[in-house]
């Protein structure tokens, strides 16, 4: 006799824990810096090792240890962050001021939409996973909703302030209150209507995954509002609350779609990521254990590169940091299509998605 089928994504212990109690680390970033008043720099760097670096890490296996997957996108996948390489470091040897700020500003809107963007990817899949029809009026609502809450959020920190990031003023649109608050008005319209159609619905087959999504979107909205709401002192702070929990859900992620990607064996073409991701415990702390290292081996080249030239090691640091953080985040839209077949299946969606990605 064949069970209902899983709501979860990779299982639901695990989804729990990478995709909604990970919305949770933002308020532990809240009351270390608003409450045990710990430095901005401490909790980025904690960030870095737990979360972000892994996250970045994570990505390079997923492309660059797969020769497949690089050589059939080079420009897109070598030659664009080659290209941001030399971008950030121009702008911090040449631009003076104006190109932390420049480059800090392009960080932080291209951050919050990477981080939506990623939010609405794992929506998607569970929109996909519920057997809910696509034709359903409420399922339209819950990415509109979604993204007005992010837009809320980074509006009304841009109309309040700090203005902020690693303590450089962004460039910023001057907003009227009336228009960051006036979001409001179609915010609770579109909850108040995904409200009211789920409750029309909760004899439906899907209605159980409908509440799911939304408790996600609940999460969501944690993740955005604390970072941009709440921990509004230190700048820093703020966006490594934002990037941990990004990390943690991406670390959750792409594990899965390396374990779907190689689950047939040990890949001649790809050896070492197709090995590290067959099933079993041992697989995975040595996974986590090559992530890490990824992430040392970059604190190496800064290193060295601090003692051959007239930059320090914390310059180097952030040129290379923001460099492989804005390649991150250009690679990740050009890899992560839903709609493509191979994608869609490795994330555990059977069929393609007609929307794009």
């Amino acid at each position: 006799m064949s069970g209902t089928p899983s709501l979860a994504i990779i299982s639901p212990v695990k989804d729990f824990l990478f995709f909604f109690a990970s919305a949770l680390v933002v308020l532990l970033a809240w009351f270390a810096s608003s409450v045990l008043h710990v430095d901005g720099y401490t909790i980025l760097a904690t960030v870095a090792v737990v979360s972000n670096g892994p996250h970045l890490g994570s990505t390079w296996t997923r492309v660059y240890f797969d020769p497949k997957a690089w050589r059939a996108q080079p420009i897109a996948t070598v030659g664009v962050p080659l290209f941001i390489f030399a971008l950030v470091l121009f702008a911090n040897w040449k631009l003076e001021s104006f190109g932390p700020r420049a480059i800090n500003s392009i960080i932080l809107y291209w951050a919050t939409w990477h981080f939506v963007a990623q939010n609405w990817g794992i929506l998607r899949i569970y929109q996909r996973k519920s057997g809910e029809p696509v034709t359903s009026w409420a399922q339209k609502l819950e990415r509109p909703l979604l993204l007005l809450i992010v837009l809320f959020c980074i509006s009304h920190r841009l109309y309040t302030g700090p203005r902020v990031l690693f303590g450089v003023e962004v460039f910023y649109p001057p907003l009227p209150r009336a228009l960051v608050l006036g979001l409001l008005a179609p915010l609770f319209f579109l909850l108040g209507s995904l409200l009211y159609a789920r409750i029309r619905e909760r004899n439906e087959p899907w209605a159980r995954a409908s509440w799911l999504r939304l408790a996600f979107i609940a999460c969501s909205f944690l993740g955005f509002f604390v970072p941009f709401q709440l921990i509004t002192s230190d700048d820093t702070s703020a966006f490594a609350a934002a990037a941990c929990w990004h990390g943690f859900q991406y670390l959750g992620m792409v594990r899965h779609y390396n374990l779907n990607a190689w689950k047939g064996g040990v890949s001649g073409d790809a050896k070492l990521i197709s090995w590290l991701s067959q099933p079993g415990w041992t697989r995975g702390f040595l996974y986590w254990a090559l992530l890490m290292s990824l992430a040392g081996a970059v604190y190496v080249v800064v290193f060295a590169l601090s003692l051959v030239t007239s930059w320090n090691f914390y310059t180097w640091a952030g040129v290379i940091w923001v460099s492989l953080t804005l390649s991150h985040y250009w690679i990740d839209g050009v890899i992560w299509k839903l709609r493509r077949p191979e994608t869609a299946a490795r994330v555990g969606i059977a069929d393609s998605l007609s929307a794009g990605g």
